[in-house]
C-alpha cells in the first residue's frame, strides 16, 4: 500500500542555538554531532517533501526554560507551521511551581505541556535531576498544578518506572500523560522487550495516557521496517489511533536513522490501516493532545 500523504503534525521535535553554558549536554563528547545550530532550515531539509503543517516543540535542557521556548516563539513568528505547540521544562518538585507555570504561561501563550524527565537508565547516564522524582509527595503536587492550568506532562521515563508513573496517572485522572519515544524499549534483548510491552499494555489501560512514536530505530539494533513493524502495530492494537501520535524527534534521532526514513517505516507499519485511521496517527491525536 502506499504510504500515508496527508497533514502531518510532528509532536516532538527540538530546535537550538548551540552555546554550551545554556545546553552543557551538548558540550559532552558524545553530543559531538549535536553540538551546533539546528533552527527552521535545518528542520525543513530534514523534512523535506512531507506535508508538515504543525509541529509541537519539546524543551532540550536549557538553563533557561523561559529563554529556551521564548525563542521557538521567535522561530514561529518567521515560519508559522514551526513550533505550533510549546513543551517548555519546570521543575515540578519546586516548592513555588504554581509561580513558576503561571509565569511561564503568561510568557508562552502557546504552552501546551510541561516536560520534567523522570528516565533513569540502569548503568547510564541520566537526563533527570534526580532518580526519585516519581516517589516524591513534592512531584505528585507539580502534576496537580499541571491538571488545574490544563497542561499536559510529557513524561520520558525507562519501562521498569512504570509502576511508579502509573501510581500517579491513576491518582490525577484529569491529567494528559504523553509518553515519549514510544516508552524507550530496550530491543537488544528478549528480556528488555518483555519488559517495555509489560509496561505499555498496563499504561494502555488508562485513558488520560497516550504515546507518541518516535526514537524506535535507535533502540533496535539492526532494525529494519519489517522488525519494528511488530511493536508499532502492537501499540495500535494497545492504545488505538486516537491516543498515538507520529513524532519525529529531530534532530537527535536523525543520528540513527534520518527524518524521512523514520517516516517510512511507521507509514509502512500502519499503511494497513484505514485512511481515517492513518490521518489520526499521523495529525489529529497530536492536534487534540496539544491543543493546535
Amino acid at each position: 500500500m502506499a504510504l500515508y500523504d496527508g497533514p502531518i503534525i510532528d509532536a516532538h521535535h527540538h530546535l537550538w542555538t548551540f552555546d554550551a553554558a545554556e545546553l552543557p549536554w551538548l558540550a559532552a563528547e558524545a553530543n559531538a554531532p549535536l553540538a551546533r545550530d539546528f533552527g527552521a532550515e535545518d528542520y525543513g531539509t530534514a523534512a523535506g517533501d512531507l506535508p508538515i503543517v504543525a509541529t509541537v516543540w519539546i524543551e532540550a535542557l536549557a538553563r533557561s526554560s523561559e529563554r529556551e521556548a521564548l525563542a521557538a516563539c521567535a522561530v514561529r513568528r518567521r515560519t508559522l507551521w514551526l513550533c505550533n505547540a510549546l513543551v517548555a521544562h519546570a521543575p515540578l518538585d519546586a516548592p513555588d511551581i504554581a509561580d513558576r507555570l503561571d509565569a511561564l504561561r503568561a510568557a508562552l501563550p502557546r504552552l501546551r505541556g510541561i516536560r520534567d524527565i523522570v528516565a533513569v537508565r540502569r548503568g547510564a547516564n541520566s537526563f533527570a535531576r534526580r532518580p526519585d522524582l516519581l516517589e516524591r509527595p513534592e512531584f505528585l503536587e507539580g502534576l496537580r498544578a499541571l491538571a488545574e492550568r490544563n497542561l499536559a506532562f510529557d513524561l520520558m521515563l525507562e519501562p521498569w518506572q512504570m509502576k511508579d508513573a502509573l501510581r500517579l496517572v491513576k491518582r490525577l485522572p484529569g491529567l494528559q500523560f504523553i509518553i515519549e519515544h514510544a516508552g524507550s524499549p530496550d530491543f537488544s534483548s528478549d528480556e528488555g522487550a518483555a519488559l517495555w510491552q509489560g509496561a505499555m499494555k498496563a499504561a494502555a489501560a488508562y485513558p488520560n495516557v497516550a504515546v507518541k512514536i518516535s526514537a524506535l530505530h535507535c533502540r533496535m539494533p539492526g532494525w529494519t521496517d519489517e522488525r519494528l513493524a511488530g511493536p508499532i502495530r502492537a501499540l495500535v492494537d494497545w492504545f488505538g489511533v486516537d491516543r498515538l501520535a507520529f513524532a519525529s524527534d529531530f534532530p537527535v534521532h536523525d543520528l540513527s536513522c534520518p527524518f524521512r526514513r523514520a517516516f517510512e517505516t511507521l507509514g509502512r507499519a500502519v499503511a494497513v490501516l484505514s485512511p481515517a485511521a492513518q490521518r489520526a496517527l499521523f495529525h489529529d491525536t497530536a492536534q487534540a493532545l496539544y491543543r493546535i
